[in-house]
């Protein structure tokens, strides 16, 4: 508790001494004490506190299962969270999930199927595809082969819990120069073909090296097989209206930041919640959806009483990677005018001799054409890439992709008609997006799975009055839509479950 008062007070004392301010946080600005909102609030069964995939899922299941007396609170302006499709005239984008992981067997393919909206995927010949030096040489394509299957390797279950104990990374790079000392590639490209395999796995993780990952937590999750690039047609958002269009309008309220949970000061046992709008909820039950990053981020001034010590360590014991995109579109592709094929452009590094302002372009291993628009281009950065990405203007950004493609194609790159970037660490309510993590140190230090953090927390009553959801809460599937859908759905029918019990 020390070092906590310590951390609260660090900013005022900065300001004071040194002129150094925090920026102000929604939340930082609601006024009134427990007896002023207590003596003001809706009463409610059941409040889901954000409405991504999780809350949603959850809310929709309430809605299926007689619990009508419910509420989601969305702090931002849309509904989603890490789902956001984005539109601009024909142009569709999306700034967070973009693929149905697993193929077939992920039941998001079921369900985007029957709701017409599943997209094929193009086949590898349908592409212009490209492997170059970040000079603008050619590669020495086979050495994309070998990346390619030391990352199939070591996705199989039977191969990560050989690293239990260890970095996630330590897979890939005992398998590597196995795999390209058998002569399948040029010699002289063979670190650079490394650090092309480390920026995919940096692609799917969010972290800064594929150290940080516990190959236990990497071991929980269930791969499907290779990912076979289904999409929804008409946009991953497709998905948030169909759960939405399950839950009366009234029951959701967007822009309303959840700021303050008393969940053990109610002499009967409800908790309170209090909005940046100065609204007051008293509920039997509280399901917390909300990002991992902004938990961790935000949970010693949301919940009073602080949470149990037990849980804060779990907190302080998992990380929120970041995966930013950033996305440019033409009105015709200009690496292919003739037969006007989608671009696959894979880049590596056999020189790291970039301006030092645009080091940050070092975490792009390919640009790729999105949702089957050959006009359009998009690239992944993660880690701290993505952070130097984010701090820096928009028109900086667009600048250094610009020249980045024109030495990596050699051609005249024109000035795009539409450029977008992605800034999940900077968004106060997700600080940071995609994948959570255990790191190798979170593993030692005792959090060996999802399990804990999915767990529900009693008042001093006895009843479970906060329970969990969202994709770091799936042990098996954390990271994906799926994962957070089906974590919204079990918490809500364990909700369910509770109030049978105890009403």
């Amino acid at each position: 508790m020390r070092l906590e008062r310590l951390r609260l007070l660090l900013p005022p004392l900065l300001t004071l001494l040194f002129g150094i301010s925090e920026a102000s946080h929604p939340c930082d600005q609601i006024s009134g004490s427990y007896n002023d909102w207590s003596s003001n609030a809706i009463s409610k069964e059941v409040v889901v506190v954000g409405g991504g995939i999780a809350g949603l899922a959850a809310m929709k299941t309430f809605m299926e299962n007689q619990v009508p007396n419910a509420v989601l609170l969305e702090a931002q302006d849309y509904l989603g969270g890490r789902v956001k499709t984005h539109r601009e005239g024909s142009i569709l984008v999306e700034d967070g999930a973009e693929w149905i992981n697993g193929g077939s067997s992920n039941r998001l393919y079921g369900l985007a199927q029957s709701l017409g909206f599943l997209t094929q995927p193009l086949q590898t010949s349908d592409y212009d595809w490209r492997t170059k030096t970040s000079e603008g040489d050619d590669a020495n394509a086979a050495g994309y082969d070998v990346a390619n299957e030391v990352f199939n390797e070591c996705e199989e279950d039977s191969v990560k819990i050989n690293y239990r104990e260890t970095g996630y990374g330590q897979c890939y790079l005992d398998r590597f120069p196995n795999w390209y000392d058998n002569g399948l590639t040029s010699p002289d490209e063979k670190a650079a073909w490394e650090n092309y395999l480390h920026m995919w796995v940096l692609k799917d993780t969010g972290t800064n090296t594929w150290m940080d990952v516990s190959g236990r937590d990497a071991d929980h999750f269930t791969d499907w097989g290779e990912d076979k690039w289904n999409q929804w047609s008409q946009g991953f958002d497709a998905l948030t209206n169909h759960l939405k269009s399950s839950i009366p309008q009234n029951n959701i309220k967007t822009s309303t930041p959840v700021c303050k949970i008393f969940w053990d000061s109610d002499p009967v046992g409800k908790v309170l919640v209090v909005t940046a709008t100065q609204e007051a909820y008293l509920a039997d039950y509280v399901l917390v959806t909300a990002s991992v990053g902004h938990l961790k981020d935000r949970h010693f001034q949301l919940f009073d009483p602080p949470l149990p010590s037990n849980y804060q360590n779990n907190l302080n014991n998992i990380e929120l990677g970041v995966a930013d995109k950033v996305q440019l579109g033409w009105q015709e592709p200009w690496w292919d005018t003739t037969q006007k094929k989608p671009l696959n452009l894979h880049i590596i590094f056999k020189n790291f001799n970039l301006p030092a302002e645009q080091s940050w372009l070092y975490g792009i291993m390919e640009f790729l054409s999105i949702h089957q628009q050959t006009n359009m281009l998009q690239a992944f950065v993660t880690g701290d890439k993505a952070r130097q990405m984010e701090n820096m203007s928009s028109e900086e950004v667009k600048e250094h992709l610009l020249s980045h493609l024109r030495r990596v194609t050699g051609q005249d790159v024109p000035e795009p008609t539409l450029f977008r970037r992605t800034q999940w660490e900077k968004n106060v309510w997700m600080k940071g997006s995609y994948n959570s993590y255990i790191p190798v140190t979170g593993d030692a230090a005792g959090l060996t799975s999802r399990e804990p953090l999915a767990k529900p927390i009693s008042n001093s009553q006895g009843v479970k009055v906060i329970h969990w959801a969202g994709e770091h809460t799936s042990n098996t599937r954390y990271g994906t839509v799926d994962g957070a859908m089906d974590s919204g759905e079990t918490a809500a029918f364990a909700i369910i479950d509770d109030m049978d019990t105890y009403y």
